[in-house]
């Protein structure tokens, strides 16, 4: 099939900037892509890359839009390299023709913790909003004050909620041990990245030497990378963002059949991109865990954040067809 294709550039400011242990994240960056088919019916993609994660740049996505001409094939686009995972999750999402499916059914939701002291001062808001899952970034301080703020953290946490700690690989093994160590008889439900991802073998060294469950998130960014960690035997959960990992129609079809262990995770697409992957997770039975989407109102603009997420998302929190109001806002 033939479609002719356009995109246009957003850019984003948070509204409360991210601190990670990569830096501060101020201003969300990505492309919306269109394609119109031969029967003239319309489709939209967002491409939504994070360099600092192992995406493709910015400057790379523009390259390949440029290159495209106004009118491609399916041929062309299904060409695209493997690496550029964003731009693949955005052409996959715009030729996407099938309804949206309004499912019944229902996930819990992670809030999402500032790092530091910060966030003992958030998590009373979240859990008096019915939170019931959280993720705390560590990795950004000093490893003995960040320890001390997870013991006072975990004396407020109900023991029917739980607690994900996210250090985006910026432990040393030393460092790594320390926390797993202290986190081996506590209501952790995972470690996500402990230590970056090219240390492979420490990586599994830790999975195996403590009772703690870890998770991949870097290691992961593409469903190819996915792939080859679960034929190493990772014995843990991998932390997908569909907006990076590629095709999501791809990604889903390797949760069902290999029956991987998957949190769905946010990578502050906006409601274009969020709405495509929780109309496909929340109608498909693709993972028992609390979804990594606990964003809602990043941007501060209620037609880039779409319907508001609470602790629980169903078929009420996604906007079923955002594109076109979000391309004509960059017009």
């Amino acid at each position: 099939m033939s479609y002719r294709f356009s995109h246009r550039i957003y850019r984003l400011p948070l509204q409360t900037p991210l601190r990670t242990a990569h830096g501060w994240w101020a201003e969300r960056e990505g492309i919306l892509v269109r394609l119109e088919d031969e029967s003239g019916s319309v489709g939209y993609g967002e491409i939504a890359p994070i360099p600092w994660f192992g995406t493709e740049t910015m400057i790379e996505a523009e390259e390949i839009c440029r290159k495209f001409s106004d009118m491609v094939s399916d041929d062309i686009l299904d060409n695209t390299p493997e690496r550029f995972g964003c731009v693949r999750f955005a052409l996959g999402q715009a030729r996407e023709r099938r309804p949206a499916n309004a499912s019944a059914n229902r996930l819990p939701v992670a809030a999402l913790l500032p790092s530091g002291k910060d966030g003992l001062r958030v998590f009373p808001e979240k859990l008096e909003a019915g939170f019931l899952a959280f993720k705390w970034k560590v990795g950004v301080g000093a490893v003995d004050d960040e320890l001390g703020v997870l013991d006072d953290l975990l004396a407020q946490l109900p023991a029917h909620a739980k607690l994900r700690l996210d250090a985006n690989g910026a432990w040393s093994r030393r460092e790594a041990g320390r926390w797993l160590a202290r986190c081996a008889d506590r209501p952790i439900e995972f470690v996500e990245q402990p230590v970056a991802p090219t240390e492979e073998d420490t990586l599994l060294g830790l999975a195996n030497d403590y009772p703690v469950t870890l998770a991949l998130d870097e290691s992961v960014v593409h469903l190819s990378e996915a792939r080859r960690w679960q034929a190493m035997g990772w014995p843990g959960v991998f932390v997908i963002k569909p907006a990076l990992a590629g095709p999501l129609n791809e990604v889903c079809d390797w949760i069902v059949k290999t029956k991987a262990d998957v949190v769905f995770s946010s990578a502050i697409e906006s409601a274009l991109g969020r709405s495509a992957i929780l109309q496909a997770v929340l109608a498909q039975s693709l993972t028992r865990r609390a979804l990594g989407f606990g964003v809602a109102g990043i941007f501060g603009d209620r037609k880039w954040d779409g319907p508001f997420i609470g602790p629980l998302a169903d078929a009420s929190c996604v906007a079923f067809n955002p594109g076109e109001d979000l391309w004509n806002a960059l017009n």
